[in-house]
């Protein structure tokens, strides 16, 4: 049987594959669409917890993570967050801002995975569900030395493809249908790939106090630290869970954590659960309190008021005191400073960073040293392209990870359909 040919294949239908796939369209190319799960897009429902945070007005680079800014910053320029916001507000979805957050005005991130799917539809994208990408084997001249082409086999059928874009996405939700296999796929090829690792997660800890703070949620900061010098830190509503800490600024630094972990270094924690006051302040606090209430009061009558019940029994609890206990330990310079230290940065040993399948995003993926940085194609294999969370490149939460699967899917896109035509007008 003939393998069918396709010009341009996109291999996964979540946001920077849908992106590439119309971008390539649009441009005249004849683009096919496989995806794994039943339907296209489905990862993006799940994000901004069902809104779709879609992009951000700051763009700093400190809020990607990479090998290579310098190529980052370049994907970015191309098609930045103003020109996304237009983009989808060109093709049907307006948008609200908060804080430099952008959402669609509906407030519904299935608007703009209906819009995707309108786009495609549009301009005639084929798509074929249920179809999972197994390999990828270079087709080369009879000199053997140059690389006409690919043949890619699905688990349904086999292609003769000139353009291929890989947008299979990282390790991260493997529910949604990400379990990796484009790592595989390019290591079997001799692609250099930084080791993917969980990311925006939550962080197991190995401390007794987990135990009895679960369920308490608090403005907080975390910092994370590592021989000595501290690395990252971030602040914001912090959530304890029965086996560590969980939250905005714990998903911040988790993707750090990993990659510390796999070099078989020990980073820890220090969580400040009163940012807003010193220590001297939080000391002058404790003794004010002791001296108001009298003889006879109890270190939790102190702590009321100043932090959550099950918190305060998880901070007493690394001094070896209950909060039934006596607070006159507290007109004691030692115990108001050992308290002090407990809430304004308690050590945290980490266990380990929570698995894929409860992670946002990967870190880690494709080196960026194997990609050409003006079309986000492999270097050693010309006419295939590489974007979203493949590559290793990974956000922080706030819209980062979604703009750079919008940026690399444009670029690649775009890239896969002028190559072919270059190709076909140098035949003629």
């Amino acid at each position: 049987m003939k393998m069918r040919s396709i010009p341009v294949l996109v291999a996964g239908g979540g946001a920077s594959g849908m992106v590439a796939a119309i971008e390539a369209a649009k441009l005249g190319a004849n683009v096919t669409v496989i995806e794994k799960k039943n339907k296209p897009g489905k990862k993006i429902l799940a994000t901004g917890n069902g809104r779709c945070n879609f992009t951000n007005r700051n763009q700093e680079i400190s809020c990607y993570h990479s090998s290579d800014d310098t190529l980052v910053q370049m994907v970015l320029q191309r098609f930045d967050h103003q020109k996304v916001i237009d983009y989808f507000w060109e093709s049907g979805v307006m948008s609200k801002e908060r804080d430099g957050y952008y959402y669609p005005l509906s407030g519904q991130a299935a608007s703009v995975r209906a819009m995707l799917e309108r786009e495609m539809d549009r301009y005639k994208v084929e798509v074929h569900c249920d179809e999972t990408l197994q390999r990828i084997i270079p087709r080369k001249d009879l000199s053997g030395q140059n690389i006409t082409g690919y043949e890619v086999q699905t688990d349904r059928d086999k292609y003769l493809v000139r353009k291929l874009i890989l947008a299979v996405g990282g390790s991260a939700a493997p529910a949604q249908g990400t379990t990796g296999d484009g790592y595989r796929m390019l290591q079997e090829l001799g692609v250099a790939i930084v080791p993917p690792l969980p990311a925006l997660t939550s962080i197991e800890l190995d401390d007794a106090c987990c135990k009895l703070w679960s369920g308490v949620r608090i403005m907080g900061q975390v910092e994370l630290w590592c021989e000595g010098s501290r690395l990252a830190e971030d602040i914001g509503e912090i959530q304890m869970v029965a086996k560590g800490i969980s939250g905005i600024p714990v998903f911040q630094i988790s993707g750090r954590v990993s990659r510390l972990l796999y070099q078989g270094k020990e980073p820890y924690l220090k969580l400040d659960v009163m940012p807003d006051h010193t220590k001297e302040q939080v000391m002058d606090e404790l003794l004010r309190r002791v001296n108001t209430y009298g003889v006879g009061r109890s270190l939790g009558d102190v702590l009321d008021g100043m932090l959550p019940d099950k918190l305060a029994k998880a901070l007493l609890q690394a001094l070896h005191k209950s909060p039934g206990d006596g607070a006159e330990i507290l007109q004691e310079d030692r115990w108001r400073n050992d308290l002090a230290d407990q809430i304004k940065g308690k050590k945290l040993h980490i266990r380990k960073v929570s698995d894929f399948d409860k992670a946002q995003v990967t870190t880690g993926g494709v080196a960026l040293s194997e990609l050409q940085a003006d079309t986000l194609e492999l270097i050693k294999y010309p006419g295939i392209y590489v974007t979203g969370e493949l590559a290793d490149v990974d956000g922080i939460c706030g819209g980062y990870n979604l703009q750079w699967a919008w940026s690399s899917g444009h670029l690649a896109g775009q890239s896969a359909a002028c190559a072919l035509k270059t190709k076909i007008r140098s035949r003629s």
